[in-house]
């Protein structure tokens, strides 16, 4: 009859192989075989009937040469052009605004005080008392005449000179409004064509104030009083002709200069360039004031046809320069007919001119975007298109060849792309022999796993997540690279969850995993190495610092493997070598390096989710790993908490046990974590009773006093099956809860057992006086057994005797011998070369604990 952990096994190597079989064969048994432009050709191609295929990209490049071989098509563009008129207009416009004070200031007057002068009597009379019907006849005032004159005064000195002897002379304001006032009476007056006024008024006795409205519009745009004249009182006796002040008005504006530099600050011109044309614009409003035609108009239309000039040349962007020096060669023509022979006026305003026209001239004939398109577009519409013939047998391309475009057309029309199916019955064939061969192994070299369904459950899963991740790759490995397969994590856990020897397994079903998953030779070696690269490192760890560096070291080790075979195995001819200090180097750093950071960063980040997941199978297989071990060996734990508060002497015993027990596993090569570990949990029961262990009885009597021997049997064989109950309740993994059962083995309480005959004085039996559990099965807990009996028998006989190496050396061989006669160590698979080195050690490490000490003078015991 087959045994039921047989069927198990059976059922998992079953499920193993036909998870990692589905896995692997996801997608890829009805996907049409496709091929890519860019990739590397997987087989070679051969043309199966002849065809005629068109190379779209000599037929693109064909194109591109009709494209652009027509020329660009030009306009003339009116915006521009009206553009560049804008511009120079806003020069003159600004220079015609910039030469007058704006706003005008108001001349400030004096208004003289209005007196009433009282004229004599002519004819005066003596008497006081005139007779009052006496009649005396007065005749009227004659009138007196005012004149006067306005003007534009040209020297400004005040004085109306129209016949001086001068290029410009005095001109009288015709239409000024005068006002004359005499005792309230108000009489007004216009000046005629030459500036003169004439008012009659009747004086008498009053004096006349004159008032000529500065404001009035026939004064001259610019202009403003030269003097305070404007507002004059005069005395003018009786038909009298009498003559003002002549008022002048002079001009108002701002400094040629100013105006120059603000020019230059508001347009591109330079002050230079806006001088001469700045003193013109101030001439002018000299000129039209004295009735002279302005030049500034005469020499912004000479600009404008200057600039309309060049733009008939149609002036292109690259004839910008050329343009400039021929509007600097040849400027504007400016001619003032009424300067003298001598004068060079016009010329530097030509210069002026030009320099504006340079300055703001631009290409007129444009691209026309829109035409040149469309004519280039024909040109290339015109192609026809460029094809190869192709012959029956004839080969496109050769394998690992990188696809063109024309390559990919001529497969798909010459030839028929059936779908690429994986083989399912050979992959399946494959994985069923790999996991047939690692259960071989397991079975013959490795049965303490073999007999563990649990642990054989736990590689096949493993190997269906090596298969996942085959997969994965394969679909990823177009978007990324073949280098993100996380294969550092599974030599990772593999080594911790199991051993270094399962690991190397573990790296050669990897390897073959990713062989028939991918089909790729590079991935397979790289799945390979990289697999083992983390169990030297993971291998000896005793620390979680330990682990971390090992994260570390490890993915370093897989980006060097990848580094070496995407060299070997995926480097291509268009990896374009690079030059290091001028020297063309044949390597293809830049690809390699891309492998390499895709390795270490897959292999970072997987080792980390590795690591979180191993607590996850350490709970669901019930396995210790190194891990787990350092969290028991941490004396936080609750359990050994309680073992501290509960039963202080069997806490420190158990102590001083797993020294002991380190040391020895040490020696032989064993786990020395998982040997401490059970050494520090292996008396966890004697918290249910700890007064009845010698250890904790401080100042106490011994109750075994009141019980008979096989009472007392009971109550120590109690403290196994306690310390099992407890494990469980804290969670203590198998491995480690397994010393809790052998720590004593099956060995006889010899004490008690000697005291129940010698008081019953008959036969006794035996086996009531026999610990419950079984012999160790394994040097770890072997090891402990030999350990605990020591650290007694230590503690009981050097309380009396010297601890001397060679009185140490006699109890560490009466007790192992003891244990070995009394076949305690039958089941365990020591050796006797390894139970010398376990002596060495334990004498080693208590002769280190019982070193002697100095006496100190006066101190207590010395």
């Amino acid at each position: 009859m087959i045994q039921r952990p047989t069927i198990v096994r059976g059922a998992i190597f079953l499920a193993t192989v036909v998870a990692a079989w589905g896995v692997l064969s996801l997608g890829t048994t009805t996907v049409d075989e496709t091929i890519v432009v860019g990739e590397l050709a997987q087989r070679t191609y051969t043309a199966e009937h002849e065809a005629e295929v068109e190379d779209t990209a000599a037929t693109e490049a064909a194109k591109e040469d009709a494209w652009d071989s027509v020329p660009d098509e030009f306009r003339v563009s009116a915006e521009v052009q009206d553009a560049v008129r804008a511009d120079i207009n806003g020069v003159f416009d600004d220079l015609e605004a910039s030469v007058l004070i704006v706003p005008l200031p108001t001349t400030p007057t004096t208004v003289p005080e209005e007196t009433v002068t009282t004229p004599p009597d002519p004819d005066p009379d003596p008497d006081p008392d005139p007779d009052p019907e006496a009649t005396t006849t007065t005749l009227p005032p004659l009138p007196s005449q005012l004149s006067g004159v306005v003007f534009i005064d040209v020297d400004e000195n005040g004085l109306f000179e129209p016949d001086a002897e001068a290029e410009r002379v005095d001109k009288g304001i015709e239409g000024v409004l005068v006002q004359v006032d005499v005792a309230g009476e108000i009489s007004t007056a216009t000046t005629d064509l030459i500036g003169v006024w004439t008012v009659e008024v009747v004086t008498g006795a009053n004096a006349a104030i004159v008032t000529v409205d500065h404001t009035d519009d026939a004064i001259p745009v610019g202009y403003i009083p030269g003097s305070e004249d404007i507002r004059q009182e005069i005395a003018c006796a009786e038909a009298e002709q009498c003559l003002t002040t002549p008022v002048g008005f002079v001009v108002n504006l701002v400094p040629a200069d100013e105006i120059a530099e603000s020019i230059s600050s508001i347009h591109l011109v330079t002050f230079d360039v806006a001088l001469p044309l700045a003193l013109t614009a101030s001439d002018d409003v000299v000129r039209v004031a004295l009735g002279l035609s302005p030049r500034l108009p005469i020499a912004r239309t000479a600009s404008i046809a200057r600039a309309n000039q060049e733009f008939g040349l149609q002036i292109r962007s690259d004839q910008m320069t050329e343009a400039r020096q021929r509007i600097n060669t040849s400027p504007p023509v400016i001619f003032y007919d009424d300067l003298p022979p001598e004068s060079d006026k016009d010329t530097m305003d030509s210069e002026a001119a030009a320099a504006v026209v340079a300055t703001f001239i631009q290409p007129n004939y444009l691209v026309d975007a829109t035409e040149t398109e469309r004519l280039r577009q024909a040109a290339a519409d015109s192609i026809e298109p460029v094809t190869v013939v192709y012959s029956g047998n004839q080969e496109i391309v050769a394998e690992r060849q990188r696809l063109t475009q024309l390559d990919v057309d001529a497969i798909e029309q010459t030839t028929s792309l059936v779908t690429a199916v994986q083989g399912e019955s050979g992959l399946l064939a494959v994985l069923a022999v790999l996991v047939g061969l690692l259960g071989l192994y397991l079975a013959t070299f490795r049965p303490e796993f073999w007999s563990r369904p649990r642990m054989v459950a736990l590689l096949g899963i493993l190997l269906v997540l090596a298969a996942a991740a085959v997969r994965g790759t394969v679909i990823l490995q177009d978007a990324t690279s073949w280098y993100v397969l996380p294969a550092v994590a599974f030599g990772f856990m593999t080594a911790v969850l199991f051993d270094s020897r399962i690991a190397v397994l573990m790296a050669l079903s990897v390897g073959v995993l990713a062989a028939v998953g991918a089909k790729d030779t590079g991935l397979a070696v790289y799945a390979l190495l990289a697999t083992m690269a983390p169990i030297p490192f993971v291998s000896s760890v005793s620390s979680r610092g330990a682990f971390r560096k090992a994260v570390a070291f490890s993915s370093m080790a897989a980006a060097v493997v990848a580094a070496a075979t995407s060299w070997f195995f995926h480097a291509t001819p268009e990896d374009v070598p690079v030059e290091i200090f001028g020297v063309a180097v044949n390597i293809p750093l830049e690809f390699i390096g891309t492998s390499m950071l895709w390795a270490f960063g897959i292999s970072v980040v997987a080792s980390l989710i590795g690591l979180a997941a191993l607590q996850f199978f350490e709970s669901a297989f019930d396995i210790t790993t190194s891990l787990s071990l350092l969290d028991l060996t941490d004396r936080n734990h609750k359990a050994l908490q309680l073992l501290q508060e509960q039963a202080f002497g069997t806490f420190n015993h158990s102590l001083m046990v797993g020294t002991l027990s380190h040391a020895a596993a040490r020696a032989i090569g064993a786990n020395a974590l998982l040997a401490r570990a059970m050494a520090y949990y292996h008396d966890l029961g004697k918290t249910e009773n700890p007064t009845y262990f010698i250890e904790n009885q401080f100042g106490i009597p011994n109750p075994h006093d009141q019980l008979t021997p096989k009472e007392s049997a009971d109550v120590i064989r109690r403290h196994v099956s306690d310390g099992i109950s407890l494990a469980r309740k804290f969670k203590i993994p198998s491995d480690v809860a397994s010393g809790i059962v052998s720590h004593h083995g099956d060995g006889v309480m010899r004490y008690f057992y000697e005291t129940a005959r010698t008081e019953s004085g008959e036969d006794v039996d035996v086996d009531d006086f026999r610990h419950i559990g079984h012999k160790p099965r394994t040097a770890e807990s072997a090891i402990l057994m030999m350990a605990d009996s020591l650290e007694a028998a230590c503690r009981a006989v050097f309380q009396t005797e010297e601890p001397t190496p060679d009185s140490i050396e006699k109890v560490v061989n009466r007790v192992i011998d003891e244990k070995i006669e009394d076949g305690q160590l039958r089941e365990s698979p020591l050796t006797l070369g390894e139970l010398t080195k376990i002596r060495e050690a334990f004498l080693e490490s208590l002769v280190g604990h019982y070193h002697q000490r100095i006496a100190y003078p006066n101190f207590p015991g010395s």
